[in-house]
Formats: C-alpha cells, sequence, structure tokens
C-alpha cells in the first residue's frame, strides 16, 4: 500500500472541520458583529446627531427585516453560485457598510448603511454557512449545524461588550471602524477555503445540482413544505411572544431589573446548549422529532411562566428550559430543509424556510404586545402564545412520517 494512502481520509477529516470552524467564525464575526452591535451605538446617535429613539431604532428594524426577507434571494444566490461565493460578498458588504455608518452624519446617510448592513448580514447568515456544511456532515449534519449557530450566541455575548468599551475609550466612529475590520478575519478564512476547492469538486457540484433542479422548483406546491413551513411560522411566533416580553412581564410582578436581566441572559445561554442538543436529536431520530421536543419545552416553559410566582428562584429554571426550546427552534429551517429537500440546489428552498420563520419571529413580539395592551396583563398574550404552540405539536404530529424531495421525485415527475 502506497504511505499516502492513509493520508486521504486525514486529509478529508482536516477539510470538515476547517469548514466548520470557518462557518462557526462567520456567524461569531461578521453576522453578530453586524446584527448586535449597532443597538448599543443607538445613544451615541442620538446624544450626537439629536436623533429621536425611534429614528436610530428605525436602522436597526431595516436589517432585521433584511435578514429574514432575503432568505430566498440569498438562497437563490448560493444555488446559482456558491456558499463561499455568497459569504465572501456578504463579509465585504458588511465590512462596507461599517465602514459607512462610522462616517454617517444624516439620516439618509445612516439608513442607507443599515440598508447595506441588512444585505451583507442576510448573506452572512446561518442560510449560507448551513448550506456550506450541509454536504460534508452526512451522519452528524444536526449536531454541526447546532455547533456552527452556538456562534451567533458567543457573538451576541462579545459585540455589545467589545462595542461599548470601544465607544467609551475611542468613540463611536472608531468603533465602528474597528468592526469593519474585524471582518478581516471571516474574509480570509473564506478566501482560503474558496481557493482549496478543487475545479473537479465544483464540477461535480454542479453536475449534482443540475440533476433534479428542474423537479425541485415545484416542491413548492407539495403539502409537506407547506405544513412543515406553517409549523416554522407558528413555533418562532410563539418563541419571539415570550422571549421579546419576558423582562417586562417579570418587572411588572415586581422583579427588579436585574433579575429580569438574568433570566432573560439565562434564556438565551441555554439556547446555546439546545441548538447542540435539538441537533444532535435531529441526527439520532429525526428533525421532526427534535421540534416536537423543543415544542414541548416551550410549552413547558410557558406554563411555568403562568403558574410559578415570577419573584421565586424557580423561575431562573423555567428561563432555562424554554431557552432549551428556544434553541433547538433556531436550528430547524436548515435541517428541515436538509432532511426532507436534500443538500443539493436547496438553497432557495431553505430560504423560504428562513423567511417563514422571520415571518413568526417577527409577529410574536409586536402581537403579544398588541394583546397586553388590550389586556392589562400578561396571562392573555402568554396563553395565546402556548395555544399557539399546541396547534404547532399538533402540526407537526400530523406531518407523519411522510416522505422527503428525495422520495417524492418520481410523484413529481409524472
Amino acid at each position: 500500500m502506497p504511505r499516502h494512502a492513509g493520508i486521504i481520509p486525514k486529509l478529508g477529516l482536516l477539510h470538515r472541520w476547517s469548514v466548520l470552524v470557518t462557518a462557526f467564525v462567520v456567524l461569531l464575526v461578521a453576522f453578530s458583529f453586524g446584527s448586535f452591535s449597532l443597538p448599543v451605538l443607538y445613544p451615541s446617535l442620538t446624544r450626537q446627531f439629536g436623533w429621536t429613539h425611534a429614528e436610530v431604532a428605525a436602522g436597526g428594524a431595516i436589517v432585521l427585516l433584511l435578514i429574514g426577507g432575503l432568505g430566498p434571494a440569498i438562497g437563490w444566490l448560493a444555488d446559482r453560485y456558491s456558499p463561499q461565493d455568497v459569504l465572501l460578498a456578504g463579509t465585504c458588504t458588511v465590512a462596507a457598510s461599517l465602514a459607512l455608518l462610522s462616517r454617517s452624519e444624516g439620516l439618509r446617510q445612516y439608513y442607507g448603511s443599515c440598508l447595506m448592513l441588512g444585505i451583507g448580514t442576510a448573506a452572512v447568515s446561518l442560510l449560507p454557512t448551513s448550506l456550506l456544511i450541509a454536504p460534508l456532515f452526512s451522519k452528524q449534519r444536526g449536531l454541526a449545524v447546532g455547533t456552527i449557530n452556538t456562534g451567533v450566541g458567543l457573538g451576541g455575548f462579545l459585540a455589545p461588550l467589545i462595542s461599548v468599551t470601544l465607544i467609551r475609550t475611542r468613540g463611536m466612529s472608531h468603533a465602528f471602524q474597528f468592526l469593519s475590520l474585524c471582518m478581516a478575519v471571516p474574509l480570509v478564512l473564506t478566501l482560503a477555503l474558496a481557493w482549496g476547492t478543487s475545479g473537479k469538486a465544483r464540477a461535480a457540484s454542479k453536475a449534482r445540482k443540475a440533476t433534479g433542479a428542474h423537479l425541485r422548483g415545484r416542491v413548492g406546491t407539495t403539502r409537506l413544505f407547506w405544513m412543515l413551513g406553517i409549523s416554522l411560522v407558528l413555533a418562532a411566533h410563539s418563541l419571539m411572544g415570550v422571549q421579546q416580553h419576558i423582562v417586562l412581564f417579570l418587572m411588572g410582578h415586581g422583579v427588579g431589573p436585574g433579575r429580569a436581566a438574568l433570566a432573560l441572559s439565562i434564556l438565551l445561554g441555554i439556547s446555546a446548549l439546545g441548538k447542540v442538543l435539538g441537533g444532535a436529536v435531529a441526527d439520532r431520530f429525526s428533525v421532526r422529532i427534535s421540534l416536537l421536543l423543543s415544542v414541548v419545552f416551550l410549552g413547558i416553559g410557558i406554563v411555568g411562566l403562568l403558574a410559578i410566582s415570577p419573584r421565586s428562584y424557580l423561575i431562573y429554571w423555567v428561563a432555562g428550559i424554554f431557552g432549551l426550546g428556544y434553541g433547538g427552534i433556531f436550528n430547524a429551517p436548515p435541517l428541515i430543509a436538509f432532511e426532507y429537500f436534500g443538500t443539493d440546489d436547496v438553497g432557495t428552498i431553505l430560504g423560504w424556510f428562513m423567511l417563514c420563520f422571520g415571518v413568526g419571529a417577527s409577529t410574536g413580539g409586536l402581537v403579544s404586545g398588541l394583546i397586553y395592551d388590550r389586556a392589562g396583563s400578561y396571562f392573555v398574550p402568554f396563553a395565546f402564545d402556548l395555544a399557539v404552540a399546541a396547534v404547532a405539536f399538533v402540526l407537526l404530529l400530523a406531518i407523519g412520517r411522510r416522505p422527503g424531495v428525495r422520495e417524492l421525485v418520481p410523484t413529481l415527475a409524472e
């Protein structure tokens, strides 16, 4: 046997881990620094330019809207070109937008920079990073997606701290410039990854994408697609309806700001464990079982909020249980797409599932707020979120062990 025969598996393992690390760093730096640092800069913007809170918050709203709304377009671009190309373009766009924000002096410039930031952040989100790693982790795909997704949680913890420190020591303009320079790290890693992909591998990938691509375009007409999409909308609506209001709920019952914030921190911190756990369950059983378990965690958490005294220390355990479901559902869009519809030419389908998740997430907090304004109590909106989670659970049960698109291809062909 040639001496180099054993090197090939090692190189394959090294390549897979390098891709995983690259995806993790992209979510940690490019996505998280771009999306989580902006709110920390709001006070500086209001003081320096005299803008209202609504005016500065509108910039963040633009970014969040584009992250979810551009899902189908980003998925199509990843299919048309490659996830690496999308990540490279997105990282450069995030860097340029942060640099422009450092020089913004009017609302038009600010909103234009936020528009650019939203486009870039959408292009470095979980969608293209999941597409990047999916073909390399066929047996532990869920765990891999959950692992890179923890980069968002870590970045969400680091970005505000770094931004606040920079603003305090160097000023707002230098803070934006430093964050822009940080994009060099994921950019270099992604460039190295793109250069490491051989022409033969790219050609093989294009050949796989061409096979059955016209059939996948009809996936949106299947009942399975819509049942999964509606389940995502409902689950995301339920989790954000509670997460966005848990601090207000606790403070409204006499809990101090520090303890209320701690409950939210525990929720978000445990969600990282929920992402890994949800991915592992999807690998061991199925993404449907993982989603059902996550919805159960959400339900237990909501019941705990309604039944346990907000001043009790048990509320932290309730927040942790809710966080397990929160993290598991955050993993769901890519895991659903890969399990039911394969990994080739699935970017557009994944984009639509990300859009479904975005619709549910964006309406959850708003609807809970509207119900609270009418009812004067959080019991009604949280009970409504519990009912929504129950509907999602029933719908997931109704899906059953339905086949994915790979088994549906003969039917679609007819």
